[in-house]
């Protein structure tokens, strides 16, 4: 089963993305973090939005988000251990040294 969407970051980029997986189940858990994204910053309500990736220091992980542009506020897909992705909350643009 497939399932194709179109999602706009901002007034520049628009992406296009096809989702296979067995059934709805299987095609819906994969397209969730597109599906679910609202279109603009929930923190400041820009929609000027990109979507990035960065590793930790170690590269033991990757991270992928939504980056608000204008207030620095990320959004980052969680990853299901049965497979498949969710949204996290926005969070505020990290400033400071972690302890």
């Amino acid at each position: 089963m497939q399932l194709k969407t179109t999602l706009k970051l901002n007034e520049r980029t628009t992406i296009e993305t096809i989702f296979e997986g067995e059934n709805l189940e299987a095609v819906i858990q994969e397209a969730a973090p597109i599906l679910d994204f609202k279109g603009r910053c929930e923190l400041c309500g820009s929609e000027n939005i990109k979507l990035n990736v960065r590793k930790s220091k170690d590269g033991a992980f990757t991270y992928v988000m939504y980056t608000c542009n204008d207030c620095g506020a990320t959004q980052q897909f969680g990853k299901l251990k049965v497979g498949g992705y969710f949204l996290k909350e926005w969070a505020p643009k990290f400033e400071g040294q972690q302890a």
